[in-house]
């Protein structure tokens, strides 16, 4: 017996499935929107030996103008550039050069339409950068660097603001964790100030900074104590008063490898950092937790929740709070992929094992993920930026966010762009089907999609709207009740509807339904069958585009 080619076989399951939700039940809304999407990103010069990306205290990464920003290495020397995330999932290199030498990437911190970046060069130097968005050009501008005194530190540092607008930059020297500030935006910078001294050794401690209610916070790793903590200040207090507490502390309870951020709330706010305790292979027995987050409640409690053990192999997470779905993600590297893990927000419990995968590396190896400082919503997606070693360049992953009500942009006065390919067939003399390509809500970019997706189309026969539907295809009865023996002929117009009210110029097509008196009438089985096939059609092309990608 001749076996069938299995891509037959799934063609043909696949016709089932969609026969089958063409008569009963129907997929959820936003059932589409739970998979993230992965894409290749601009090569990065080879005098660079560490990944780009790396430093968890760092946030590489930004959402603003509708668009996603980062700062970039440049794809030869040590440069760094803002680079902007385009509708087709490349990056575009803007004009504002960061640094022409560095080390490493920097921390990036949006302030309104400014954005504030400090970074160190190969010379160990600190500097900050001060970019600000050029809206008419679609582009950042970068002042002149500033050097920021460190006393000769040379680890990587984190900046944050404060609610008096003060500016402070967090780093760690051989021996201390020390702060900076600056009054003037960033013009000029204060001398150094240790916030707390610890034993001088020869691992390097990881310094997070974070603004929290009307205070700066200030997180740290101490290996020789085996312990994390945590200073605040109050916001307008003298610079060199800090307020000390103890997050985490215990045999091999600290390693350098922090990320920390904010959940708003009221009255106050909770902190949540991901932090590694110590090296997998150093912690015994099997299934210890070696991935942590501390959780600092509104009224100055810290707990410990794990997120993986050393039997699990993550390493390098990341935290990112969405806000919208009251949902923490952990993001980490494992075997040369990025895998994710999640947790309530209102319930911070993660599910033992190995998470689920995020960014594919095939034959490349993935590590080091870094986002956003800030929260992200449906109108952003989550973005996810990883070094791929194995070739040298950058990959990302974006997820879009699931949202119970429409993102509406108030300004949003820009019509989406009109369905395309508008066909419509009689296939009995009461029932014509119809079919188009999906529009999208003009060239801007959406997580993990070719477009914003339009809120749902407007179906027009002779110029009075017949139906409204959320899919690219609709079936309508124009004579039913009515003479079926003549023939006649329908003007059809399909227009497309975003989600804050414009309409698209609409797509028209004419079609010829015969009477009864012309032939024998096709069987209605046939309308029920066109939908599922054009819907596998669609499965189909959308594969097609999601192998080609890089």
């Amino acid at each position: 017996m001749t076996r069938r080619p299995r891509r037959v076989l799934r063609l043909v399951a696949a016709v089932l499935a969609f026969s089958v939700l063409a008569i009963g039940p129907v997929l959820p809304a936003g059932a589409d929107e739970v998979s993230s999407q992965t894409y290749k990103g601009p090569a990065f010069s080879p005098d660079v030996t560490t990944p780009p990306t790396r430093t968890a205290t760092q946030n590489k990464l930004w959402f603003h103008a509708g668009a996603w920003w980062a700062v970039l290495l440049e794809p030869t020397g040590r440069g760094t550039r803002v680079f902007e995330l385009m509708p087709d999932h490349s990056w575009r290199p803007t004009s504002a050069v960061v640094s022409p030498d560095a080390a490493d990437i920097g921390d990036a911190l949006l302030d309104g339409g400014v954005v504030h970046v400090v970074s160190r060069r190969t010379d160990d130097s600190l500097h900050y950068v001060r970019l600000t968005f050029d809206a008419a050009a679609r582009d950042y501008r970068a002042d002149a660097p500033v050097l920021v005194p460190t006393r000769g530190a040379s680890p990587p540092a984190a900046i944050a603001k404060d609610t008096t607008g003060r500016l402070w930059i967090a780093f760690a020297s051989a021996a201390r964790t020390v702060v900076t500030y600056s009054d003037n935006g960033g013009l000029t910078w204060a001398r150094s100030i240790p916030v707390a001294s610890r034993v001088a050794g020869e691992t390097a401690e990881a310094v997070a900074l974070v603004s929290y209610d009307d205070r700066i916070g200030l997180l740290w790793s101490d290996q020789t104590t085996g312990s994390f903590e945590f200073a605040s200040h109050r916001d307008g207090d003298f610079a060199s008063v800090w307020t000390f507490e103890r997050a985490l502390s215990g045999p091999a309870q600290a390693d350098d490898h922090i990320s920390l951020k904010r959940v708003q709330g009221e009255p106050s706010d909770t902190l949540v950092a991901a932090v590694r305790t110590a090296p997998r292979e150093l912690v015994e027995p099997p299934g210890t937790p070696v991935v942590e987050m501390l959780v600092r409640t509104p009224d100055g409690r810290w707990s410990t929740v794990p997120v993986s053990t050393n039997t699990d192999g993550l390493e390098d997470p990341i935290v990112q709070v969405d806000e919208t779905t009251r949902t923490l993600h952990v993001f980490a590297s494992r075997n040369g992929s990025i895998v994710t893990k999640r947790a309530s927000l209102d319930d911070i419990r993660f599910e033992p094992g190995l998470g689920d995968l995020f960014m594919l590396g095939v034959q490349d190896e993935l590590v080091d993920p870094t986002s956003t400082r800030d929260p992200v919503d449906p109108r952003s997606g989550l973005v996810v930026l990883a070094t791929d070693e194995t070739n040298r360049t950058y990959r990302h992953a974006e997820l879009p966010i699931p949202s119970a009500t429409p993102v509406v942009d108030p300004g949003d006065q820009t019509p989406p762009n009109p369905p395309g390919d508008l066909k419509a067939t009689a296939v009995s003399p009461e029932s014509v089907v119809l079919s188009w390509s999906a529009s999208s809500d003009g060239d801007r970019w959406a997580p993990a999609r070719d477009g914003v997706p339009v809120q749902q189309y407007v179906v027009l026969r002779d110029g009075v709207e017949v139906a409204t539907v959320t899919s690219t295809s609709s079936e309508d009865r124009p004579r039913s009740g009515g003479d079926l023996t003549s023939d006649v002929s329908l003007t059809y117009q399909v227009q497309a509807v975003d989600a804050a009210g414009n309409r698209s110029p609409p797509t028209e097509v004419v079609v010829a339904v015969p009477g009864t008196g012309t032939g024998p009438e096709i069987p209605r089985l046939v309308g029920t069958w066109l939908l599922p096939l054009a819907a596998v059609a669609g499965l189909v092309a959308a594969r097609r585009r999601w192998l080609t990608r890089g």
